[in-house]
């Protein structure tokens, strides 16, 4: 949300509860735990706001922009920034616990899981971080720009880069020296030094998914269940893809570009496309279950709450679909 305030709605009628003043717009969505609400800030700042009166608890201050939205796990509070960090601070006090630096910028959320913290930054690297201390496990390599968050299950981490899909090892670790020495390798194999064989990919790569059409890319978080991962692409084609190997299962083509990434409730996968259209689909077949127009592109993803959908367009209207 691109705004200078932060508003708090009621569910039922859309009116405003309470209202925070920004110093400038408000790029991430809040992240809730308990009655606490966190929330990053263009102007360097992640709060921690009282949930029920948007009272400001706590504030701490980065060297950058915060535009991904926290991650709280475990009473720790985890994000990144634009000045090349990933923090970890106490969610009851702000205090900052660790910070690790990145090659990149930190532009969109980190994902935590099984005790390994995952982010992505602006110029194509995944990392894994032991969640506790911040030490990096891995490091894999895209060389692509990338503004999505990692998706993780089954394993896996679901890393969007450069319009493709990477499948990376969630368990994989670095080992100290290989990329050094795999530099040498493939610099002796394109000398065509006899016996040399080609050089292996990257440790963890199980698998890397390209869209159909040369001209799509997929830039946002696929959404992951046991059996599938689901996204759309700049061309307006929807995937589910097997979880565990990449390879299809059905695809749909929407409107127009699909830049949001998808929710997954029961047995139906839901989604949004620049021509306003909101899709509901089988999520074991693709066939359409409903579909509304809500007059205006949806750019970012549903939120499901108390029985229906928040939709939000590029008009600045937010719709409650149920």
């Amino acid at each position: 949300m691109l705004t200078s305030k932060v508003l708090a709605l009621d569910a039922e009628t859309g009116s405003i509860i309470w209202e925070q003043a920004a110093k400038g717009p408000v790029q991430s969505s809040p992240a809730v735990a308990g009655d606490t609400l966190f929330l990053g800030f263009m102007d360097h700042r992640m709060l921690a706001l009282e949930q029920n009166t948007g009272t400001v608890r706590w504030q701490f201050e980065t060297g950058g922009a915060i535009t991904g939205s926290a991650n709280v796990t475990n009473g720790i509070v985890y994000f990144g920034s634009w000045d090349n960090f990933i923090y970890a601070l106490d969610a009851a006090t702000g205090e900052l616990i660790w910070k690790t630096r990145t090659v990149g910028e930190i532009r969109s959320a980190v994902a935590v899981h099984e005790g390994a913290l995952f982010a992505s930054d602006n110029e194509g690297n995944l990392y894994i971080l032991n969640a506790r201390t911040g030490q990096k496990r891995m490091r894999f390599r895209t060389g692509k720009p990338n503004a999505a968050s990692p998706a993780v299950g089954n394993g896996l981490a679901y890393f969007p880069s450069g319009g493709k899909v990477y499948g990376i090892d969630a368990g994989v670790r670095e080992i100290p020296g290989e990329l050094q020495f795999k530099k040498i390798w493939a610099q002796f194999w394109l000398w065509q030094v006899p016996g040399i064989p080609k050089p292996s990919g990257q440790r963890g790569a199980r698998w890397r998914f390209s869209p159909k059409d040369t001209k799509a890319g997929i830039i946002s978080s696929p959404a992951v269940t046991a059996e599938a991962w689901y996204a759309g692409d700049t061309q307006g084609l929807f995937y589910a893809r097997d979880a565990i190997d990449g390879t299809e299962l059905w695809s749909f083509q929407a409107d127009v570009t699909i830049l949001g990434s998808p929710v997954v409730l029961g047995n139906r996968v839901y989604f949004g496309d620049m021509g306003g259209e909101f899709y509901s689909l089988d999520r074991n077949t693709g066939q359409v279950i409903w579909q509304v127009s809500l007059g205006a592109p949806i750019a970012v993803s549903p939120v499901f709450a108390q029985g229906r959908f928040f939709v939000r367009t590029t008009d600045g209207r937010l719709h409650a679909i149920e």
